[in-house]
């Protein structure tokens, strides 16, 4: 007896899955779950079973992630991106497939160096896309607007205005701190390096805010707790800056489980240019943990 063929409508949740995987370059079933039915207790379930179909079609295909509990990725295949071409044709967005994301050598797959630092970003806007932001990851503005002078890890954007993200990592050089800084001061004055109006979505919305996220719990290589806002500061201190003035930067707290986002913490720090340091906070929301 023949089996009926899968096919997939361009409204249903595995469809809405499949773009998802394109325009983030990868996903885990929690991220995407997150994103595809925020605020659902069951919510990485029902993205596992879209998981299923989109494998069974041979639209996605799984990498499997280093590390005890690390999950497994999935990417567009190339079939997956053609479909989705299909269906978007003449609308200005192409869809690329992501096989070659990460690299093979003797025939271990590994990915690429940068994708703890990628999943901290992704986790942080599923989180936040829970809370009702919309929410644009780096590699959708990467692909609209190649150009610009300098990318965010996401932009967040509610109540009529964005906040440009920036993920802070122990392993940044003091020069790479130096411009994660800038362009969250920027992002501040409402000077951002782009403002990413030609992205579907975000349009005429302004950039308003500069967002860092910071792994409370993160240790040096010796198990040392680490100071992420000592540094922000010290960077900061070297921006010149006329007399008085004063911005607002939204540090997104983040507790990790395994190698994923569980939570996130938000509030809001004001730096004294004048005083070389963090006033007391002004905000302090969070998102809890299911």
């Amino acid at each position: 007896m023949n089996k009926t063929p899968l096919r997939l409508d361009e409204g249903e949740h595995a469809a809405h899955a499949l773009r998802l995987i394109g325009r983030y370059t990868w996903l885990r079933a929690t991220e995407l779950g997150r994103l595809l039915y925020p605020g659902q207790l069951h919510s990485r379930k029902y993205a596992e079973k879209n998981l299923r179909k989109l494998l069974a079609m041979r639209y996605v295909v799984a990498r499997r992630l280093p590390g005890k509990d690390a999950g497994t990725a999935f990417v567009l295949a190339t079939r997956g991106a053609q479909f989705l071409n299909d269906w978007n044709a003449g609308q200005g967005y192409a869809y690329r497939a992501g096989t070659d994301w990460g690299s093979a050598a003797d025939g271990v797959w590994e990915p690429p160096r940068s994708w703890r630092h990628d999943l901290i970003a992704t986790g942080v806007l599923a989180c936040l896309k829970e809370r009702g932001s919309d929410v644009f990851p780096e590699p959708m503005l990467r692909h609209s607007v190649p150009n610009a002078e300098k990318h965010p890890d996401g932009l967040v954007v509610g109540n009529q205005a964005a906040a440009w993200l920036e993920v802070e990592n122990a392993r940044k050089s003091g020069r790479n701190i130096d411009q994660l800084v800038r362009a969250l001061v920027r992002a501040s004055l409402r000077r951002p390096y782009s403002s990413f109006q030609s992205v579907a979505g975000v349009g005429a919305v302004p950039i308003v805010s500069g967002m860092v996220a910071i792994n409370a719990d993160a240790r040096d290589e010796r198990g040392r707790r680490l100071s992420h806002i000592t540094r922000i500061e010290s960077a900061l201190r070297k921006i010149p800056m006329s007399p008085g003035t004063r911005i607002t930067i939204l540090v997104a707290w983040v507790t990790l489980r395994g190698v994923g986002v569980s939570q996130v913490r938000l509030e809001d720090k004001t730096f004294d240019f004048d005083a070389g340091r963090f006033l007391a906070p002004t905000r302090d929301n969070a998102v809890t943990d299911r």
